[in-house]
């Protein structure tokens, strides 16, 4: 829910989102799942006030999709989020344990600070899906690690593996080298 523009520092208002809620509502009934996406939705000046949106209508399941930074950081926050649930799961960008892959990934090495995020849902016991964003060359040799280390921990359900595509910040892509397909994505967890 990001905007481009001068308004909320690029946000969308609280009541552009409830909008957009209130159309899904419309049109759905019941709605399955809303996920929160962005840029950084943690960051959302009204993150809380959108929550609570999202649960005042009928929708029956909520998902955050985080980098994780504000849950390792501020555990006050961390303790509001679990007040969400059920029906409430993180979806957490988890690309490598390797500070090379995720400065190419991320431009910043944050495994510890997902390793810390990961940590404190498994004590709040908050239902989580690590995020994997996979390149060829750069983390795809670790899959198999990812998801052994996601085994360990009890509030990972599940682990997503998404082959990187040519958008934005993909310099120099060429998918003939730099793509992996689902088949070699399988293989490689394997």
């Amino acid at each position: 829910y990001k905007r481009q523009g001068p308004e909320r520092e690029g946000f969308r208002s609280l009541q552009q989102i409830e909008r957009m809620l209130d159309a899904l509502v419309k049109a759905e009934g019941e709605a399955d799942v809303v996920q929160l996406s962005g840029g950084e939705p943690t960051l959302h000046p009204e993150f809380f006030a959108v929550l609570d949106a999202v649960r005042a209508r009928p929708i029956r399941y909520l998902m955050i999709n985080t980098n994780g930074i504000r849950i390792a950081q501020d555990e006050a926050f961390a303790r509001r989020l679990a007040e969400y649930a059920p029906n409430f799961e993180i979806y957490l960008q988890f690309d490598s344990f390797e500070e090379q892959a995720l400065l190419e990934l991320r431009g910043a090495d944050l495994c510890d600070v997902r390793k810390r995020a990961v940590e404190r849902l498994n004590e709040l016991g908050l239902s989580t899906t690590l995020v994997v964003t996979v390149k060829r060359g750069t983390n795809d040799g670790e899959l198999g690690r990812i998801v052994d280390w996601a085994l360990k921990q009890p509030a990972v359900r599940g682990v997503t593996f998404q082959p990187v595509q040519v958008a934005g910040r993909c310099d120099d892509f060429d998918p003939a080298k730099d793509r992996l397909t689902l088949t070699e994505v399988r293989r490689r967890i394997l």
